[in-house]
């Protein structure tokens, strides 16, 4: 009577381990497929690179002139509070 529950135990903890090994598997193929980050960004940057979408001096232009809208905007912005300010002290 034992040596059948023992067996049957056993047989039962060889499936749980291959079930378990066979989801290992999958795991290991699911997560060597997926990208990081900076496999995501390398990618597109040779892409980029290969079909020639845009170039380095467009799109070091590009950042430029963003830079540069960013640096008038927050210049315009401090002129503008500092203006309220000064109006509202003046009210006073």
């Amino acid at each position: 009577m034992k040596e059948k529950e023992f067996e049957v135990g056993l047989k039962e903890l060889e499936l749980t381990v291959k079930e378990l090994e066979y989801q290992l598997e999958n795991f290991e193929d699911h997560h060597s497929n997926t990208l990081d980050e900076n496999d995501v960004r390398a990618l597109v940057d040779k892409i980029l690179t290969e079909k020639e979408y845009v170039t380095k001096k467009e799109m070091d232009k590009k950042i430029y002139e963003s830079q540069l809208q960013l640096t008038k905007w927050i210049v315009g912005t401090g002129i503008s509070v500092a203006a309220v300010v000064v109006g509202i002290l003046r009210f006073f």
